[in-house]
């Protein structure tokens, strides 16, 4: 029964810690992303040539990952910052991106970006498209119904059977 007691209070801490986490990578974006929603903004297209590539911390994400890629885009008229994705995630479109190189882009954006903030829906390099997000502009990377973590977090084959764990 001890024990029990000792494994709760380490779940509960966790949580509260993990908690705290996930939501300070809220960031000043959208409460949940895009593909949650059932309004969808416009996809624009936009073509220019790669100014910069940025690689960090990201304010506007609502997703697990607190690094994000983004390459600084010049158009015809403007600077616009294109959001990516996580950099694990997009590597394949940062080496074929570099600075100096052409590249079209169908993207999007919210009320709640800066005017100059896209994200990218698909990345056309050359002959080569790279499609971040589906129709529903849910990205590629995410994890399925649950979070990728099969049965629920904690409910595998053994829950509650006396195969170890804390609950």
């Amino acid at each position: 029964m001890r024990h029990r007691h000792v494994c709760t209070g380490v779940a509960v801490l966790a949580a509260a810690l993990i908690g705290g986490t996930a939501w300070a990578q809220k960031g000043t974006g959208e409460a949940s992303g895009m593909g949650r929603r059932a309004d969808k903004p416009p996809i624009v297209s936009l073509s220019g040539t790669v100014k910069e590539t940025k690689v960090g911390p990201c304010k506007l994400t609502t997703g697990r990952s607190s690094e994000g890629a983004h390459l600084i885009v010049q158009t015809r008229d403007r600077t616009i910052n294109l959001h990516l994705g996580p950099s694990a995630a997009v590597a394949d479109v940062l080496k074929a991106a570099p600075a100096g190189q052409a590249l079209a882009v169908q993207g999007f954006r919210t009320d709640r970006m800066p005017a100059d903030a896209y994200v990218a829906k698909t990345v056309t390099v050359g002959d080569r498209t790279f499609t971040l997000r589906d129709d529903r502009l849910r990205p590629r990377w995410a994890a399925g119904r649950g979070g990728g973590r099969g049965q629920g977090f904690g409910r595998g084959p053994g829950w509650r059977r006396g195969y170890g764990g804390c609950f």
